[in-house]
Parts: structure tokens; sequence; C-alpha cells
């Protein structure tokens, strides 16, 4: 069941309630109705009867499409409701060193990431960020590296690799480009993985954005990539995700 709702680019959270008449999994891809390519959250479940679903877009289309697919067709949207998104910027990681002039960056740029060119560079408008957009992160001997992005210690600069990013909907691109830019930019100890897990899904959850697909990115990058230092990692996401500052 597909269904386009107009949304008007107004940031909000969006309720769908989803119906089936036995148990039945579903699956749930909402995307800009107007854009190919720009999905906003993509979601699996089993429900019976009725569930809820709540899918927050700081980053709002004017009309948003809902694909609602169940086993044998058995899903359907029984209600669709917009409320407000909740954020909270009381954090003062929001106030250093520019960092809602990257934000801005980072958004637009995962929302184009699956249309723009890959080998090239892209400014933030203020020109105090660069993200070099390149088909797949290489080591200098050619070989691919499991890794969706990664940050140079040493100027700033963000590669960021478009198989990866092709996977991933907009919220999982902006959890993983905010982790980059906690290293270089808000880190106390540049090279410490856990602390930019921290500071980036602190900017993240007061910016509104749903807990499930930084979940997921992190999920991804940690199957990928297993490492003693990736299981720490793991262990201290789930403490963040259950504390009341991460909504």
């Amino acid at each position: 069941m597909v269904v386009e709702y107009p949304l008007y680019g107004e940031a909000c959270t969006l309720a769908i309630t989803i119906g089936s008449n036995s148990d039945t999994k579903i699956s749930l891809i909402v995307e800009d109705a107007e854009k190919e390519d720009v999905i906003f959250t993509e979601r699996t479940g089993t429900i019976k009867g009725s569930a809820t679903y709540y899918v927050r877009l700081p980053i709002c289309p004017d009309i948003a499409l809902i694909d609602v697919e169940g086993e044998s067709d058995e899903a359907f949207i029984e209600d669709i409701e917009v409320m407000t998104l909740p954020t909270d910027m009381s954090n003062p990681l929001f106030n250093e060193r520019d960092v809602m002039s990257f934000i801005d960056f980072a958004e637009e740029f995962s929302y184009n990431a699956s249309v723009i060119e890959p080998n090239a560079s892209y400014h933030s408008d203020d020109d105090k960020y660069e993200i070099k957009y390149v088909p797949d992160i290489t080591e200098d001997n050619g070989k691919s590296l499991d890794t969706p992005a990664r940050i140079s210690q040493h100027s700033g600069l963000i590669e960021v690799s478009q198989k990866d990013f092709l996977r991933y909907t907009i919220p999982m691109r902006l959890a993983i480009l905010l982790h980059e830019f906690s290293h270089y930019y808000v880190n106390k100890n540049m090279e410490d993985e856990v602390e930019a897990d921290r500071n980036s899904l602190i900017l993240y959850m007061g910016l509104g954005y749903p807990r499930i697909d930084a979940y997921n990115v992190y999920l991804d990058v940690f199957e990928n990539t297993p490492s003693e230092l990736n299981k720490e990692r793991y262990e201290e996401l789930q403490k963040l995700f259950s504390q009341n500052y991460i909504a």
C-alpha cells in the first residue's frame, strides 16, 4: 500500500498506524515523493492487529511517499497523524566551533548523496568544511576499506564512500557524518571512538533524528569490522541509547 502525504517541508513526527488481519511481517519505507532515492526511514517488523510507527523527520519533504508492504498484501495503513518533533539543543556541544554550520552542510549532503556526483569535493557555504565523495574508500595500495567515512586528523577533510551512502537512509548518513565531525572538531581526544560516538549522538538526537536509524548504521559498521574496540563501542552505545537526552 502506497500513500502520498503532504507535509510542506515542515519538520515533524509522522505517526503511521499499520493494520493487519493476521500475524504478518511488514516493511515501512518513508521517502520523498518528488525525488528519487531520498529515503527517510526503512523499517521492518511483525504485527497482528495494528501497530503505530513513529517516524521523526527533522528534514522533511513537501510530499512524503509512505510505502507499507506485508506478506501476501495483508498489511494496510489505518491512520497517519502529523505530530510535533521533539528536539533538545540545550547541550553545550551545540555552541562549539560552528557546529550548526556543519550540521546544515551535513544535512544538505545527506539529502542529496544519492544523486550528486562522486570523485568530487563538496564545501559548506562558509567554506569551513569539506567532504570528498568517492566511489569507495581505499588504502594507498587500492585495497577497499570497510568504513563508510573517515576524517583526516591533519586537515579535517571528511572522505565519504558512495558505495555505503547509497545503502543508507538520510538519518543514517547524518549519524556517520556527525561521528567523523566529532573526532576532529568536538572531541577532547581526537582518536577516541567512544567519545566521538557520544558527542555525535548528543547532536544527532538533540536535532530530533530517530534512534533506530543511528542504531542500525552503527550496527552495520560494527558487523563489517568486528573487533574488541567495536564490541566496547556497542556496549557503550547501548548505555547511551537508554539515557534520557537520547529520545
